[in-house]
């Protein structure tokens, strides 16, 4: 039974009907969801969305405050606080732990205007989920002490060097906003601050901020998913009510930008140089922001964008070229990028962009290019409402902005009104001649890196900023906070009926309706990928997938590209070591010819030398540029180290500039013949869809594909031995942060211990509380996140466990990751706390993996993957409550044994070495990011 609470008096609700506009323009404003909306006398902000696809519920909480808000010399504070919400009160010490057993998936992410925490909960810890947001709101200021303030610092300054400072081109972001806006305009700065500014905050500054902006008025919070809105409404009312107000928050106003001039030029560790231009826009509510995104749509969005076919089809001066208008709520900026091939000048690649805009500003685009564009977005929207996620941050951020939780009917009614005189327009206003231009290219010999101090607001006062000081609020009041509520009755969970079939050619289908919105996704998925590259040949397989959609025998490939373009079609194609496959999201009522795309694409590809020569030269591109990125050499090397290159899991799947140099385009045509077919091929669908209709409709379509392919082949089981004690070092020089790995070999997904290794890793590195994560994120600060993951294979497969830290402390990270693992089989075995909260959160978290198209497709291809049991949805729960204990232990014990494990770190040596051998870390191998001894390793 469901527990029955009162309705208790709102302070008033609003009937919604929709939002404004014509008749006409109602289909193509995107879904009207069910939804009520109402606010307390507070002032809270709330929106109800009930969908009860399956027994799991999102509440978040968005606060109207963001990056724009903050004051000089405490940038990066916004985001700070977001990190210090989850720090705890005296009633909850650890805010993630009393959601661990609900199975939550819990987060938060800040913007230049906004801050958005979402938990998603089993739907009986619904009133858990309200009381712990409630409560942080209420007590979170009392809790604040100076030890979780400074390990909290140096996560955030963890998370910054990780996105920004240890990656190529990280900086340049800082750098446009600088100078694309005056100084102590609202986003001159980012949102993640700078390390300055992060070391001078103190816990008197986080009280003040959480005063000011922390508070009912400045709230929205919506729930999504199997809830009864009844009781939902008494719950918010009891825990909610009793909070005080606060400032009411000023309305934002536009800040419009002038035009703004500025040439820079930045030294990176890049093996390529970028170009950026950059300009001043305007506002998202301004009537020009829907123009402005669909000229950057026109100029580089998609493989038919006007910038692509110049720079990277036709020319090849680039690898990449894209085009963003970042319209938010006071102003917003336009920027075009592209990366010079090997060998082209960024003169060449500004020449293109000259000519693109003057044709542009003088010759509007056609209509039919714009219904292309309008058709991709109409689809991204109703793709970024399929989880109840999405549908929850939409609807709340809607509401807390602009006063209604259905405002992206709103935005895509905006963009179907946009005309081809208007991209015309916009492109003469706001791109003229005036620009900031920046330019990246790489060190030269003993340079440095350039460092981007960044901008920051100007001193002001609180009345220029349109507030009051607000330093503290009464105590809540109402129910007893110091206790935690407990789970209500559980809801029924009833897995989706997937339809078998298997059509004439021998594909297996897997068919399953999803009918919460109209939208269909298809994944056909072929047994043949980068394991099955001749060595020789490495790299043949991932530049088939390449050309794979590059043209059909019919169509060119700017031909094809259109052709789903215009049906509003998302089509991927990615490969594997083990399969290649295809993939497409597309509104139902164009998924048939969607479908008869993809057959075409499939039966006839085109492999012409032109494509071929085109992306054989992007493949390279991808191996140049890679060794630029810390964690690229991490993914490479791991794989090479425990498994050699002669072995099928060992082989890159990019492959070496050595052999994909080599490869011709007979190559790609005879990898395809003698791999590509549908022998033990499946296609997944998740939808709204009919299977009988659709099992006929799939003949029709893909019948006809014959093909003599091997099908799925087996693989060795023999796989390199690990080293005891030894640890793999790949160097990164000045390298600010390092990369820690741990793999051991693990048996295929049919293990019977499944179930029993599912629980050992969470409680390992799989949760945010997990051994690993809590240890060096919140006990030691050493790192933004620790986590773990299996990767199943058809054949041997990986459990590994990885880290990024600050230079600085890579021994003394390291050796907290083997202590955790020798405590989980040694000295420290899993507790039976531990082991309940772990299975209870694995079971509750399971039924919001069948909530989206995407999340149902990906669990029957696991089915179809692996030939697993028909009854797999159907039993997983009851063998997840049949565990042991003692199961567990013994399956972890199995994977984490000391003498299997492959140690691998990426970092600088100069600072990494020294470390290494002081912690007793002496048998130390030099390596490649190839996994290649070094030889002539310094000692």
């Amino acid at each position: 039974m469901r527990i029955a609470v009162p309705v208790l008096a709102l302070a008033h609700v609003i009937a919604l009907v929709g939002s404004p506009a014509g008749a006409a323009e109602t289909e193509r404003m995107g879904p009207k969801l069910p939804l009520e909306a109402y606010e307390l006398p507070n002032g809270l902000k709330v929106v109800l969305h009930r969908d009860a696809s399956v027994p799991r519920v999102v509440v978040t909480v968005a606060y109207h405050v963001g990056a724009r808000n903050e004051r000089a010399g405490r940038t990066g504070f916004a985001h700070f606080f977001e990190h210090m919400m989850f720090r705890g009160t005296k009633n909850v010490p650890n805010y993630d732990i009393p959601l661990q057993e609900t199975g939550a998936q819990s987060n938060a992410f800040t913007t230049e205007d906004f801050t958005v925490y979402h938990e998603t909960v089993s739907s009986e810890f619904l009133e858990r989920a309200l009381y712990l947001e409630a409560e942080r709101l209420a007590f979170l200021p009392a809790a604040l002490d100076q030890a979780k303030f400074d390990t909290e610092r140096e996560v955030v300054k963890n998370e910054r060097r990780q996105s920004v400072d240890n990656v190529p081109y990280g900086q340049v972001e800082e750098a446009i906003l600088k100078n694309v806006f005056p100084k102590g305009h609202p986003y001159s700065w980012s949102v993640i601050g700078s390390m300055k500014d992060l070391d001078r905050a103190s816990l008197d500054d986080l009280r003040a901020f959480f005063a000011e902006f922390y508070h009912p008025a400045n709230a929205t919070i919506c729930l999504a998913g199997d809830f009864d809105p009844e009781q939902a409404k008494a719950l918010i009312k009891t825990y909610f009510s009793p909070l005080a107000s606060g400032p009411r928050p000023a309305v934002a106003k536009p800040r419009p930008a002038p035009p703004a001039s500025a040439s820079i030029e930045m030294a990176d560790k890049v093996e390529l140089p970028r170009i950026y231009w950059s300009w001043p826009t305007v506002d998202e509510d301004h009537p020009d922001s829907a123009p402005l995104s669909l000229l950057a749509a026109v100029l580089a969005s998609g493989e038919t964008s006007r910038l692509y076919k110049s720079l990277v089809r036709d020319t090849r001066l680039a690898t990449d070229v894209d085009a963003t208008d970042s319209s938010k709520e006071v102003g917003g900026y336009f920027t075009l990028e592209a990366t010079a091939a090997e060998g082209k000048s960024i003169e060449e690649i500004e020449a293109v962009f000259r000519r693109e805009l003057a044709r542009l500003k003088t010759e509007a685009p056609s209509p039919r290019e714009l219904e292309r564009i309008k058709a991709g977005a109409e689809t991204a929207t109703y793709a970024g409402l399929t989880t109840t996620r999405g549908r929850a941050v939409a609807l709340a951020l809607g509401y807390a902005g602009k006063g209604d939780p259905q405002r992206y009917r709103v935005e895509l009614a905006r963009i179907f009104r946009v005309t081809p005189e208007d991209v015309r327009r916009v492109a003469e206003r706001y791109l003229p001649d005036e620009k900031v231009r920046i330019l990246v290219r790489s060190v030269r010999e003993g340079e440095a890196k350039t460092s981007v101090e960044p901008a920051g607001p100007d001193p002001e006062t609180l009345e220029a900023r349109g507030g009051t000081a607000a330093t503290s609020r009464p105590a809540a009041s109402g129910p007893d906070w110091s206790k935690l509520p407990g789970p209500s009755q559980p809801l029924p969970f009833q897995p989706p009926k997937a339809v078998r079939a298997t059509l004439s050619n021998g594909v297996k289908v897997y068919i399953a309706p999803w009918k919460t919105l109209p939208l269909v996704r298809l994944s056909l998925v072929v047994p043949a990928g980068s394991g099955d590259d001749p060595v020789e040949k490495s790299g043949v397989a991932n530049l088939m997938a390449r050309l794979l959609d590059q043209g059909t025998a019919r169509l060119t490939a700017t031909e094809l590209a259109e052709s789903y373009e215009q049906l509003g079609a998302s089509l991927r194609v990615g490969g594997g070591a083990d399969e290649t496959s295809v993939s497409v999201s597309v509104l139902a009522r164009n998924f048939q010819p969607t479908l008869d795309l993809v057959a075409e694409m499939l039966m006839k590809p085109r492999f012409d030398p032109k494509d071929f020569d085109r992306e054989r030269t992007q493949q390279l591109a991808d191996l140049l540029q890679g060794p630029t990125e810390i964690e690229w050499m991490a993914r490479r090397a791991m794989p090479a180290l425990m498994f050699g290159h002669g072995h099928p899991y060992g082989k890159p799947a990019g492959g070496f500039p050595k052999t994909v140099k080599a490869l011709s385009l007979e190559d790609v045509r005879s990898f395809h013949a003698g791999n590509f077919g549908p022998k033990d091929a499946y296609l997944v669908i998740a939808g709204d869809v009919e299977p009988e209709a659709m099992v006929k409709s799939l003949e029709r379509s893909l019948g006809g594909w014959r093909a003599d392919n091997p099908g799925m082949r087996s693989r060795p089981a023999e796989a390199r031995a690990a080293e005891p004690g030894v640890v793999y070092l790949v160097d990164k020089p000045d390298a600010v942060q390092s990369i820690i790995r741990v793999g051991c070999h693990w048996g295929d997904r049919l293990d019977p211990r499944y179930p029993a290794t599912l629980v050992g890793n969470h409680l390992t590195g799989g949760d945010f509380l997990s051994r690993l994560n809590r240890n060096l994120r919140e006990d030691h600060g050493y790192t933004y996140g620790a986590g773990s993951a299996f990767d199943f294979r058809r054949g041997r497969s990986v459990w590994s466990a990885v880290t990024s830290v600050r230079a600085d402390v890579t021994a003394a990270a390291l050796g907290e990751v083997v202590k955790e693992l020798d405590a989980l089989v040694g000295p420290r075995p899993i507790a039976e706390d531990e082991f309940a909260t772990a299975r209870w959160s694995e079971a509750r978290s399971y039924p919001e993996s069948f909530e989206s198209p995407s999340g149902i497709v990906s669990e029957l291809a696991e089915i179809a993957r692996f030939d697993l049991p028909a009854d797999e949805f159907e039993t997983f729960l009851p063998r997840l409550e049949r565990l042991s204990l003692a199961q567990v232990q013994k399956a972890m014990a199995d994977i984490l044994a000391p003498t299997g494990r492959f140690v691998l770190v990426v970092g600088d040596r100069k600072t990494v070495e020294p470390q290494l051998r002081k912690a007793g870390f002496t048998n130390i191998r030099h390596v490649t990011y190839d996994g290649e001894a070094v030889t002539d390793a310094r000692r």
